[in-house]
């Protein structure tokens, strides 16, 4: 019984602290949408610091696992304080008016372009420039992961523009680094012309053009779930909304009621009083 009731309490609290850290809509009114993108904000920013205490992990994991680990170590402890200084900024960004959209709106965007660059400048120096090959898959999945985090702020207009930013900047990495296509010293007339002649070209191109649809569906997937969470949201609201009307409208009457009832009660008891006294 005592084992059962420690396990309870233990399953309350980490409860307690996930919604604190990470609860979309702790203590806040959901009708607002101020009051919701600051708390969206505030738990982004907590997933943010997390994601960038991952990647000075994969970093730590790169100076021991590669053959050269002196950048990857360097890469690593100059992370911890990137972390700091990105996680202070959000801070105050966020802290500056937690009334006014237009500021975290400016918080949204900042956080939302830290996320889209950590990813992509993590994806760099893994794989693009550190050429470690085992590790590219992993590199690669957080570019997803970071497309994940921001659809988090349920902003199908957000979402958009960091898709196009991210598919933009990745298909760029691979034709400039990851495949190296501009060494190869062919016009683009040539180029289309080697892709069926040469067959590990071939293969490269059509692993960019795999990477890049996967990456297009992944994106629609996200873009529906966005889409449908805001429909929901509005319901939501809506129905608060409505609640709150009736209630007031119910509170009005009540309080009309009594007031009506009280009066007559007066009225009823001075006439009995007047009688009576005469």
């Amino acid at each position: 019984m005592g084992l059962k009731n420690q396990k309870h309490r233990l399953k309350g609290f980490g409860k307690k602290l996930f919604s604190k850290y990470f609860g979309f809509e702790t203590g806040i009114d959901i009708a607002n949408d101020v009051a919701v993108l600051y708390r969206r904000n505030v738990v982004i920013k907590n997933i943010v610091f997390i994601s960038n205490l991952l990647y000075s992990l994969v970093f730590f994991i790169l100076g021991f696992s590669v053959a050269n680990p002196t950048t990857d170590w360097i890469f690593a402890i100059a992370a911890l304080p990137i972390t700091y200084t990105v996680g202070r900024l959000q801070s105050k960004l966020i802290d500056l008016d937690h009334n006014d959209l237009t500021k975290q709106q400016i918080a949204m965007y900042v956080s939302s372009f830290w996320i889209f660059i950590s990813s992509v400048m993590v994806y760099i120096r893994v794989y693009a420039v550190g050429q470690n090959a085992p590790f590219e898959t992993a590199s690669y999945v957080l570019i997803f992961y970071a497309l994940v985090q921001i659809s988090l702020y349920q902003d199908k207009r957000l979402l958009a523009n960091s898709f196009v930013s991210l598919v933009g900047f990745v298909t760029l990495i691979h034709i400039s680094i990851t495949y190296n296509f501009f060494n190869l010293g062919l016009t683009w007339q040539e180029f289309l012309s080697t892709i069926f002649t040469d067959p590990v070209l071939a293969i490269q191109v059509a692993d960019l053009a795999l990477r890049t649809v996967i990456f297009i569906l992944f994106y629609l997937i996200n873009y529906i779930i966005v889409s449908i969470g805001q429909s929901i949201q509005e319901e939501r609201k809506k129905e608060l909304n409505k609640r709150r009307e009736v209630q007031m409208d119910f509170t009005h009457i009540v309080r009309s009621l009594f007031n009506v009832v009280f009066q007559s009660a007066s009225t009823i008891l001075n006439e009995r009083h007047a009688y009576n006294v005469a």
